[in-house]
């Protein structure tokens, strides 16, 4: 659930963002923009996050691939 109100709270501030942006009007476009960019920061963030993690059980099947390497001097499956 705690998902699902990220998404609707992203969407919200992107819509409200967008429509500032079409205002007219320095600082209403300057907020418009700052939703919009935060919205994107937001959404990089996860996306990050979520593929930081699944590349971890590669790199520790490379470190011990390499310790088998320079213990026996042949690289596993090979």
């Amino acid at each position: 659930m705690p998902r699902r109100r990220s998404l609707v709270a992203c969407a919200i501030a992107t819509v409200v963002g967008l429509a500032l942006l079409e205002l007219s009007g320095t600082v209403v476009e300057a907020i418009g923009a700052v939703l919009v960019g935060l919205v994107l920061a937001y959404a990089i963030g996860v996306i990050v996050a979520r593929l930081g993690p699944q590349s971890q059980p590669e790199r520790e099947h490379e470190e011990l691939a390499r310790q088998e390497f320079e213990r026996t001097g042949r690289w596993p499956g090979e």
